[in-house]
């Protein structure tokens, strides 16, 4: 076998260095171009099913007010790491029209997403695990103060792995999350529609409103205390 002479030797170097540079790029997008690693796809060219599309109706917020995901204006609903919020949010504007790949469960009109491509703009966001990027120092800053909301019931948000009911937008713009032990039984006993009334912490912020439930009724005057014995409003 010929060796290299030290100009091929520099050139091989040069073009393992690119490939392993680019193995070790974090998975992150953004408005504008996109910069993506080795093995992601262009706009236009993403490998898998077109799940859904729409329009972005408002980001989906946990009740410390962190950005966790898209609402569509169809009810249709994804989630990303919140360690991605600001990518998220500077790749989506409520209003923009949206095309999601990945895996639609029908039922619950949750889509377990790969990338959205914003239609409106022509970049596509790649859905990165929790695990691609650091933890924000926000995650412990946030507080949640006491709060009230009351309206009817416009959507549900379903947790993205247990596809259980975890929460819903009420027509005064809030958005409720059930504490983790209420009971399943609570949780699929609301319809679209129903008029309720909760008290809750929650945080108010430039993307909406979110308030974990700690008390619920259907009107201010008989709120129940939500805890794991409650299984359905009175």
């Amino acid at each position: 076998m010929r060796l290299l002479n030290s100009k091929g030797t520099a050139v091989l170097g040069l073009m393992i260095g690119c490939f392993v540079s680019e193995q070790a790029l974090p998975l992150i997008v953004w408005a504008g171009e996109p910069v993506l690693p080795a093995g992601s796809t262009q706009p236009g060219q993403i490998h898998g099913a077109l799940a859904a599309e729409g329009t972005v109706d408002r980001f989906i917020l946990d009740p410390r007010g962190e950005v966790e995901g898209l609402l569509l204006a169809d009810g249709t609903h994804l989630y990303v790491t919140s360690r991605a919020a600001d990518q998220l949010v500077s790749a989506f504007t409520p209003g923009n029209a949206v095309q999601v790949y990945g895996r639609l469960f029908a039922a619950e009109r949750l889509v377990q997403a790969d990338a959205v491509t914003n239609v409106t703009t022509g970049t596509t966001f790649h859905v990165p695990l929790r695990l691609d990027l650091p933890m924000q120092e926000q995650e412990h800053t946030l507080s949640m103060t006491e709060m009230s909301a009351a309206g009817t019931i416009r959507a549900f948000f379903y947790h993205p792995l247990k596809k259980n009911i975890q929460g819903m937008l009420l027509s005064d713009e809030t958005q409720v999350r059930f504490p983790p032990d209420a009971s399943p039984t609570l949780r699929r006993s609301f319809h679209l529609g129903d008029h309720v009334t909760i008290k809750g912490n929650g945080t108010t912020n430039r993307f909406g409103r979110a308030v974990e439930a700690l008390a619920i009724g259907r009107n201010s005057s008989a709120l129940i205390p939500l805890d794991a014995s409650l299984q359905r409003l009175p």
